[in-house]
């Protein structure tokens, strides 16, 4: 699962990819890698934490589709 809306999300928050990471308490690096989609697995806690960081709904940072796909599995 990639995080697809990453950086569109930290953009219109006004942050930077070092500002989202210190208060989300992850590494530079962990943004940028999910942003430019240099892995696929992402782990629920840092998932949250920078959904939190964001202050969005975890689902926010996945892409529409990806939710569509999941819903239609869900019925």
């Amino acid at each position: 699962m990639r995080m697809d809306r990453l950086r569109e999300l930290r953009e219109a928050k006004g942050l930077s990819r070092e500002g989202l990471a210190r208060v989300a308490g992850v590494s530079a690096k962990t943004i940028e890698a999910h942003e430019y989609g240099r892995t696929s697995d992402v782990s629920v806690s840092i998932a949250y934490r920078i959904a939190a960081a964001l202050e969005l709904p975890l689902d926010d940072l996945f892409s529409a589709s990806l939710k569509a796909v999941t819903l239609k599995e869900a019925v």
